[in-house]
This record gives structure tokens, sequence and C-alpha cells, in this order.
């Protein structure tokens, strides 16, 4: 009888035993190449979980996130009925900010969501997360939609703003965080306003916000109440603006916001301060005049005194 239930608990602990160490298919999901996916990205008509790796050898995390990225990409395939398409991509893509390993990027069409739990891959939690993220719009502002929307100058009315001021018609500069922007977005969904706006196409608001259209790459300010706030980090995680945008904005010097920018002041500011320039430059050289004619002055009176002098020293000696 011994025998018999000690084998019985054996061949129980042997099943589960095999059972765990071969359920994990490494070829569950499909790969996919990065310019399938920058194509089927441009023309934003799919939803992509992306999971990014290397060489297990070289990445161990890889290899331990694997499995809970599949079974999360399982449940995703009975909860949308395969709508979202997942895949695996062995590359780096650093047009959206994926410069290590291992990353999870949501494509909602042409919108990136990084998941901001890097050591953490729960399945439950990445499925919420993207059901977070398909709800969460991130709208374009504009020089006509900017203060209609925002009403940063009469105190942010319609709630506080954190807003990407970036050059979209530079690759380098907002696609990389538009990610972590975008998740920042799915977290505070329904309690902040996220946003982005392309300096280069709104000329206007990027001269408000003392951002020059032809240079300026990328920055992020949040605007809360009646003030607005820089986020000096150069490098953006949707953990770190998610800590600025709930306190660590406290930390940071409370600035005025910029009344909307007006052309015909703009103007007459700029004839201004060409003016200002002019009479600097022409007190400066009325200066310089002023001090030649005096050295010339003194030059010529010491001139004249040495010459009567040496006239009256010729008479005395003869």
């Amino acid at each position: 009888m011994q025998s018999t239930t000690f084998s019985s608990v054996t061949f129980l602990f042997l099943t589960t035993f095999l059972s765990h160490s071969f359920a994990f298919d490494p070829n569950a999901v499909s790969h996919t190449s990065k310019s399938a996916l920058l194509s089927s990205i441009k023309e934003g008509n799919e939803k992509f979980l992306i999971y990014f790796y290397t060489k297990f050898e070289e990445c161990p995390k890889c290899k331990e996130l694997m499995p809970l990225f599949q079974e999360a990409a399982g449940y995703l395939d009975n909860l949308e009925d395969h709508k979202i398409r997942s895949y695996k991509m062995a590359v780096k893509l650093p047009e959206y900010g994926v410069v290590n390993f291992p990353q999870l990027v949501f494509f909602d069409g042409k919108v990136p969501f990084r998941y901001d739990k890097p050591d953490d891959y729960q399945p439950d939690d990445i499925v919420d997360w993207i059901e977070e993220a398909k709800e969460t719009p991130i709208p374009e502002l504009n020089d006509e939609t900017f203060e209609h929307l925002t009403q940063a100058s009469s105190g942010s009315t319609t709630g506080d703003w954190l807003i990407l001021f970036s050059n979209s018609k530079r690759p380098e500069c907002m696609k990389p965080l538009l990610p972590d922007i975008a998740t920042v977005a799915a977290r505070l969904r329904r309690r902040k306003n996220i946003a982005t706006l392309c300096t280069a196409s709104n000329p206007k608001t990027a001269k408000r916000f003392g951002f020059d259209p032809e240079t300026h790459c990328a920055k992020v300010l949040f605007f809360h109440r009646t003030d607005l706030y820089h986020y000096n980090s150069e490098d953006p995680h949707a953990k770190d603006l998610l800590k600025f945008v709930m306190e660590g904005y406290k930390n940071e010097e409370a600035k005025p916001i910029p009344y909307p920018y007006n052309e015909s002041n703009a103007e007459l500011k700029s004839t201004v301060e060409k003016l200002s320039e002019m009479m600097i430059e022409h007190a400066r050289s009325s200066t310089l005049l002023f001090v030649c004619s005096v050295v010339a002055v003194v030059f010529v009176i010491f001139f004249t005194f040495s010459l009567i002098l040496s006239k009256i020293r010729t008479k005395k000696l003869a």
C-alpha cells in the first residue's frame, strides 16, 4: 500500500514537473521583420504587440520573460478574437526608442505604447495595460487648437496638461519619446490630459514657449493650473514621467504661462529690440567719438605746450 502511494505521488510530481518544463514553446509566437513592422505602422490600420529580445545567452532576462509574454499573447488572441497580432522581433527599433532588450511595445495603428513594468511581465497586467491603451487617444495640438483646448492662459480650466513639444519632421525627435508619452496617457486616462505638438508645423505656439521652430527637437512641459513646469530629464521614461506629473513637478521652478503669441506684438517687440540695439550702438559710437576727441584735444594741448616750452628754452639759451 505504501509502495503504491509512493509511486502515485512520484508519478504526480514527475507529471507536474514535466508539464511545466515543456510548457514553454519558443515558437508559439511568430517572428516579424523590422521592414514588415514599419510598413504596417505606416499604414496605421492594425494593432500589434511586439516583444523585442536578443539571444538568451546574452540576455537571461529575455529568456525569463518570454513565456509570460507568450501567455499574454494567448490571452489576447482569445479576448480580442485575433484582432491584436503578437510577434517577436530580435532586432532593435531605435525609430521608436527600442535600443535595449527586452522590451514590450503595443502599436495601436501608428501610436506606440511602451510597457512600463520591465521587470514584471504579469500576463493579466499586460492585458489590462493594452485595454487601457486601446481607449487612450493622443491628441495632436496645433496653433489653432492649443489655447482653445488647454485654456492655458486662463488657468487650465480643462485640467492639467502634459505636452510633448517636438519636431515630428525629424525622426530622432518625437518618435523615440512617443511610446512613453502614450503609456503615461494610458495610465492617467480620465485624470490628466496628455498631448503632442509639432513645433516645426506650429511656429506660433513654438515661439510662444521659446522654441525655435527650425532648430527645436523635443521638450516636455507640464501645465498645472496657472503655472508651467519644465521636465528636465533628457531621457524621459513612463515611470519617471508619472512621478513627475503626480508629485515631482513640485520640486521644479514654477514659471508663468506665456500669453498667446501675437504676430503684431511680436513684430513691435522685434522693432523695439532693433531700435534699442541701434541706440546702444549709437551710444557706443558717440562715446568712442567723444573719447577720441578728448584724447585728440589733450594731445594738441600737450603738443602746443611742449612747443611753447621748447621756444622759451631756445630764447634763454640765445
